[in-house]
């Protein structure tokens, strides 16, 4: 990841767990993730209908002036682990593009469209993100697709330092007003410590705490393999490169009032929706008998205030879903009491040259876990991108390994964006999949929100 014309000097030093996604990608695994809005077209549109795209990458690249991260390359100034170093010869033409959405222009194009551009690697001779504008929809909407490496930032990260990207909707002229800050809870406003930098506390200290992280590391390894192995499955097969994808929407305040009467989480809500996927699929697949239960990989943010923004700062929560439970709110009683007594622990963090090696070696074949789920909480308030009203957001989520299904959330001005990404040969009938989830959400009363889906 170097460039014949980059200063190579000091930069900040990438972390561990940030290193782990670079080695796991030389395994031949992509690591990056992606969301995906749904815009208001008409604000980035010229006379003759095409994208105003000069305009848009004006903007971008105003807006990034100060969010040093977007401008950062990684190298390997002398070998050793990676670092961040600035990029002389940034360029925003090489990462804002547009393709147009092929007829019919439906969401299924949409998404076709998105899963062909994430199948490519991100460039390494350049700031690890792209945009792209994707016009065509039929419905007078436009979709933005951003997609970042995962050693830049998790999905808390990525939605500040593309904050600047984005203004609140009510700003007069959208685009000419200050940056709007979604509320992410626990990330701070800067970009990290200083290059160089260490922790208080003194050279003393050191033997101490790296003997402690080892310490917890091992619990929390012990913890994931008391868990006990998942179910061997049809859809925990090795992945290959098609992608398959769809979208459900949800009331995020209605999923809030359910979790609260049932004593849980909007999380909850979610893995009980899965959990109702799960057993549509299973079901249809002659496997539901004698499956009582599958278990869930779940992203859990261990970001606190005062972390640099960027970078990953997660673990992870293996959560036994029952498929076995045909009412969906006891299914929800039963995963909230799961959940509830695994938030008195830590999540896993994998963490060591080891641990990290081992996990690369097994991805194909490992038997913790079925499939993934990542939730994140985003803006509560509308916004503008450049003007143009965004009325939807998701994220993308990525498979890998012997994980073909995976699940995304994230919260937008009182939604749920639900995506399910899955491997296109593993799973050719995601449609069931997704059927049983979305109908689990609307027999909980936590359905689509009035409009959802159907453009302003």
């Amino acid at each position: 990841m170097s460039h014949q014309r980059r200063r190579v000097g000091p930069g900040q030093r990438i972390s561990a767990l940030d290193e782990a996604n670079l080695r796991v990608e030389r395994h031949g695994v992509p690591m990056h993730a992606a969301a995906l809005a749904l815009l208001e077209a008409a604000p980035l549109l010229g006379p003759g209908g095409q994208v105003r795209l000069g305009a848009v990458r004006e903007h971008v690249e105003r807006r990034t002036r100060d969010v040093r991260r977007l401008r950062q390359v990684l190298a390997r100034p002398g070998g050793g682990r990676p670092v961040w170093l600035d990029d002389p010869v940034f360029d925003v033409s090489r990462h804002v593009r547009s393709r147009p959405v092929p007829p019919p222009g439906d969401e299924e194009a949409l998404l076709r469209a998105c899963t062909g551009i994430d199948a490519l690697p991100l460039p390494g001779d350049r700031p690890l993100w792209e945009l792209w504008l994707l016009p065509g929809l039929a419905d007078g909407r436009l979709g933005l697709l951003i997609r970042w490496h995962h050693v830049l930032a998790d999905g808390l990260a990525a939605l500040s330092l593309l904050a600047p990207l984005f203004d609140p909707a009510a700003v007069p002229g959208g685009g000419t007003g200050a940056p709007g800050r979604p509320v992410v809870p626990g990330a701070p406003g800067g970009l990290g410590a200083p290059a160089g930098a260490r922790p208080a506390g003194g050279a003393a200290q050191v033997p101490a705490r790296a003997a402690a992280r080892l310490r917890g590391r091992a619990a929390q390894l012990r913890g994931a393999l008391a868990e006990g192995r998942a179910p061997a499955l049809s859809i925990n097969r090795p992945v290959g490169p098609r992608r398959g994808a769809a979208l459900v929407r949800a009331d995020l305040e209605a999923a809030r009032e359910l979790a609260h009467r049932h004593g849980g989480t909007v999380n909850d809500v979610v893995l009980t929706a899965v959990a109702g996927g799960a057993r549509r699929l299973l079901a249809a697949r002659g496997e539901l008998a004698g499956v009582p239960e599958l278990k869930v990989s779940v992203v859990a943010s261990v970001r606190a205030p005062g972390d640099p923004v960027g970078g990953n700062r997660t673990g992870v929560r293996v959560v036994a879903v029952p498929v076995d439970e045909p009412d969906p709110a006891a299914r929800l009683r039963r995963i909230a009491a799961t959940t509830a007594a695994q938030r008195t622990r830590p999540p896993y963090r994998p963490g060591g040259r080891l641990a990290q090696r081992w996990t690369v070696r097994v991805m194909d074949r490992q038997r913790l876990v079925n499939l993934l789920l990542s939730n994140v909480r985003g803006p509560s308030a509308p916004l503008r991108f450049a003007g143009a009203p965004v009325r939807e957001l998701f994220q993308l989520g990525a498979v890998q390994g012997n994980l073909a299904l995976a699940v995304g959330v994230v919260s937008y001005a009182g939604a749920l964006g639900v995506d399910v990404v899955a491997d296109a040969d593993v799973v050719p009938d995601l449609p069931v999949f997704v059927e049983g989830l979305a109908e689990t959400l609307v027999r909980l009363g936590a359905g689509p929100p009035p409009g959802a889906g159907t453009g302003p």
